[in-house]
């Protein structure tokens, strides 16, 4: 698999080097575009220099050709990490992370799953439960396939929806934390998503690309 770095500067960073030592770096999506490319290339995309519509597009455009593709920001925030997960992106990460946090992320993306930084999952479960009221989706029933949930795994994955972390729920609900964790292993095999981002989109009835 090609890791190809799309940066406006052209240049890849050290720590991007490091990481993935025979990395690709275009100047912009329609470079990387107009050169051999392939479904299997993993794209991560530098959103420095993109106003948000156009970072946007850029990312559907990648999507749309079939490629794993990774959000980089100088400064990471709930509301833009939403956004492009919405249009299909699957991890968000600061553009200047460790090394060996940007492996991490390709080894998550490429087992299936998405990666956002961990102190922004609660937030963006938030977001999510903004964005769903915002557009009044409906709640009188449960969402699609949470009927084989039991009733306590239904209950915390309504709790993880709303942005609550591990510790909330289970004061919340008078569990222990490793009951929780439990409960969430469960609904994540049950439900087929692979982490709580997928489970709180889920739950609040919006796509998981």
């Amino acid at each position: 698999m090609r890791h190809i770095f799309i940066s406006g500067a052209g240049v890849a960073s050290a720590r991007w080097r490091r990481a993935f030592p025979e990395l690709t770096v275009f100047p912009s999506v329609q470079a990387y575009l107009s050169k051999v490319h392939n479904r299997g290339d993993f794209c991560w995309l530098d959103s420095a220099g993109f106003e948000d519509p156009a970072l946007l597009k850029a990312c559907q455009t990648l999507v749309k050709e079939g490629a794993p593709v990774v959000v980089l920001s100088a400064t990471p925030a709930e509301a833009q990490a939403f956004a492009v997960l919405s249009v299909g992106v699957r991890g968000y990460c600061h553009a200047e992370a460790v090394p060996e946090q940007f492996a991490e992320v390709a080894a998550a993306v490429q087992a299936g799953g998405y990666w956002v930084p961990p102190t922004l999952v609660q937030r963006l479960a938030m977001t999510a439960v903004q964005v769903a009221d915002s557009v009044d989706v409906p709640d009188t029933a449960p969402p699609a396939g949470f009927e084989i949930l039991t009733e306590r795994e239904y209950e915390v994955a309504m709790a993880v929806g709303r942005g609550l972390s591990n510790r909330e729920i289970a004061e919340q609900l008078g569990l222990g934390e490793r009951t929780i964790k439990a409960h969430l292993t469960t609904t994540f095999e049950k439900l087929q998503v692979r982490d709580r981002v997928q489970l709180a989109l889920a739950v609040n009835r919006l796509p998981i690309h």
